[in-house]
């Protein structure tokens, strides 16, 4: 008997202890184990999405202009079911301080989107605040919500390009932005908070081009918050672009995550399968 129990605590060890989370919310991402030659995670539960390309003219990018510095070359996701949150990553070429001038074809740090169900619709934002001007080293920031706030009922910005990758200016009579691409929060209703790192010194040794500069981002976020902003477990998409909408990037997690009800079932099917072996054992005697 004591056996078994050892068996079953060990089993529920894995179940409770496997998934735990290492990541670190320090705008660091080396504990996502990441190969910094093509970008891909080591760890087997990340999702990601790479966009790591090379062309001629403006490359990297869709519709294709600015090149590295409104890049997005890769995005990562993970919900650890060990603190039941909702761990991000994004490595662009975009500094995350590059002014929102657009008189200037300056265009700053864009929101985080998520898209509940995937169906077109963002249901939730996470505040990045982006800079509107710098004086003596001294940046000014646009004045809707906190940075790291999540928000949900959002009311979006867009870029600069159609679904099919035309322009179309901002205040014209003729403005017709993707909507698939939201690029800042105007408004919305406050949650709470993510858990917020971003750098602002360019990184090389990344990627087909290492001698490209490259910004990265890093945030956590309960479930239970994204659970009290209406998402029920489904499936989701989070997206990320800057406000130009010049380059974006999705990156799809797992829906759903197992209750703690999950494992108690998991513990009482652990405890059917070694009491039946128990008494098996005992009947071929």
């Amino acid at each position: 008997m004591k056996k078994n129990l050892s068996i079953l605590i060990g089993l529920l060890g894995c179940c409770g202890v496997a998934s735990a989370s290492t990541i670190t919310i320090d705008g660091n991402l080396a504990d996502w184990g990441i190969d910094k030659t093509n970008w891909k995670p080591a760890d087997s539960s990340v999702n990601y999405t790479i966009e790591d390309q090379v062309g001629s003219g403006s490359y990297f990018l869709s519709p294709g202009w600015g090149g590295q510095a409104y890049d997005a070359e890769a995005i990562y996701a993970k919900i650890s079911q060990a603190d039941q949150k909702l761990y991000i990553a994004l490595a662009t070429g975009h500094n995350p301080r590059t002014l929102n001038q657009p008189s200037a074809n300056s265009f700053g740090a864009g929101d985080f989107a998520i898209d509940f169900g995937k169906d077109g619709r963002f249901d939730l934002g996470i505040n990045i605040k982006h800079a509107l001007s710098v004086q003596n080293g001294v940046y000014t920031f646009e004045s809707f919500g906190v940075e790291g706030g999540v928000y949900s009922n959002p009311t979006w910005e867009y870029g600069l390009w159609t679904s099919a990758g035309a322009y179309t200016p901002t205040g014209s009579a003729a403005y017709n932005p993707d909507r698939l691409h939201p690029t800042h929060l105007l408004a919305g209703t406050y949650r709470g908070m993510a858990s917020l790192a971003y750098t602002t010194t360019p990184a090389t040794g990344y990627g087909s081009r290492p001698g490209d500069g490259h910004y990265f981002y890093e945030m956590s976020v309960d479930l239970a918050l994204l659970t009290r902003s209406g998402w029920n477990g489904q499936a989701f998409d989070i997206h990320w672009t800057e406000n130009c909408a010049n380059d974006s990037i999705w990156v799809d997690p797992p829906g759903s995550v197992p209750e703690p009800g999950s494992l108690t079932l998991a513990a009482l099917a652990l405890a059917g399968l070694l009491g039946s072996r128990r008494k098996t054992s005992r009947a071929g005697r």
